[in-house]
């Protein structure tokens, strides 16, 4: 692979979302990681030259204005090159435009006008991908329905190079793809094909014909205690589940809608929520709720009055970056009618402190006996 190829490559990779003229801070080892990817194997690289080959590369890059050496990046020494543990790295690539007999040529079937106030991403890649899509528009009538990921491959799989960071199976289903997608006003079912629905793991009550009780636990830890605790025919709290989910923190988001191919009356299901007592979990919650505004979802307010009554003894501090608004939270509280429970979550997130969902496990139920809903904490 010749130099002015992997340069070429580079720079598509590194100013994309960068707008002309401006620059941002790239990590050496980020620019030496691209050059790699560009020989798609660590050995290619080598054998292509190697550390010396990315040396000349970068001094090329210095040279043309592309890279800036910053006066506070630390200076490494690799081989016998000095280098800078970071740069800057600016967008100098003039701004293309597309002519008006390209719009012309798709907009038969293709809505341009997001790109009309885009200059930016009038790109050749861009323009590429957008031919690919009215080809297939043109015939998608003689099409079968395929799975998304399916039908990227298909789209894609002769398209090169390739500067996306996602493989071609997997981009329409990316944010990138999304978004492309969205810019054109264009379908799955425009494209004839449908996303696959990401299975969760879950139980089932063996003794419940019809389920009207789901209950989504956060923690792989508590949905298997809740599980022993069914089988068991030991469950502590008046509403008892019919269906268990693992949630798999904010995952289940994305493959709750999985329950419409299981239930038969699934927006005729109460669906209730359990996790961390943290501002995460509360914000897996809220957005939980929010991606599924038709199914009736509320929090499983039991578990988080036996944590702070049983956990509070075991609360930590909050050692991850955590954030959430105060109208996330007005909107977990809420979920609340007793006053000390939103009080003491209250507490928890004003000294920056947690209650994880695992206080709640077999040894600590030993001594408990059933939990009415309206019990103080």
């Amino acid at each position: 692979m010749k130099k002015e190829e992997i340069i070429s490559y580079l720079l598509d990779n590194l100013s994309q979302r960068l707008r002309i003229g401006s620059r941002k801070k790239v990590s050496m080892f980020a620019i030496e990681k691209e050059v790699i990817r560009a020989f798609h194997d660590i050995n290619r690289y080598q054998a292509g030259g190697g550390f010396q080959l990315f040396s000349l590369i970068i001094d090329q890059l210095l040279n043309d204005g592309v890279l800036e050496i910053p006066r506070t990046a630390r200076v490494i020494k690799k081989g016998p090159k000095l280098l800078r543990e970071w740069y800057w790295f600016r967008n100098n690539k003039e701004l293309q435009s597309w002519s008006y007999d390209q719009y012309v040529e798709v907009s038969d079937l293709l809505d341009l006008s997001y790109y009309r106030s885009s200059p930016q991403l009038q790109t050749e890649d861009e323009w590429r991908k957008i031919k690919i899509i009215h080809a297939f528009m043109k015939k998608r009538h003689l099409r079968t329905p395929i799975s998304r990921e399916e039908r990227s491959l298909h789209l894609f799989s002769w398209l090169s190079p390739w500067n996306e960071k996602e493989e071609k199976e997997k981009w329409l289903g990316s944010k990138e793809g999304k978004s492309f997608l969205k810019r054109l006003k264009v379908t799955l079912d425009d494209l004839v094909c449908y996303p696959v629905r990401e299975p969760f793991v879950y139980f089932k009550n063996p003794t419940v014909v019809t389920v009207q009780e789901v209950l989504v636990l956060e923690g792989l830890s508590t949905f298997n205690t809740c599980k022993q605790l069914i089988y068991e025919k030991k469950w502590p709290f008046e509403c008892k589940p019919e269906l268990l989910i693992f949630g798999a923190g904010f995952r289940i988001i994305g493959n709750f809608e999985y329950i419409e191919d299981m239930l038969s009356n699934p927006g005729g299901v109460n669906v209730r929520y359990a996790g961390d007592l943290d501002p995460e979990g509360y914000k897996i919650f809220i957005d939980f709720k929010r991606t599924y505004p038709k199914f009736n979802i509320h929090l499983a307010t039991e578990f988080y009055e036996w944590s702070l009554r049983h956990g509070w003894s075991q609360k930590t501090s909050i050692i991850t970056k955590q954030k959430i608004t105060e109208r996330q939270l007005a909107l977990f509280l809420s979920e609340f009618q007793v006053l000390k429970t939103k009080e003491l979550l209250t507490f928890l997130l004003q000294n920056k402190e947690r209650i994880a969902q695992e206080v709640f496990n077999a040894e600590a139920l030993t001594d408990c006996v059933p939990i009415d809903k309206t019990s103080q904490v």
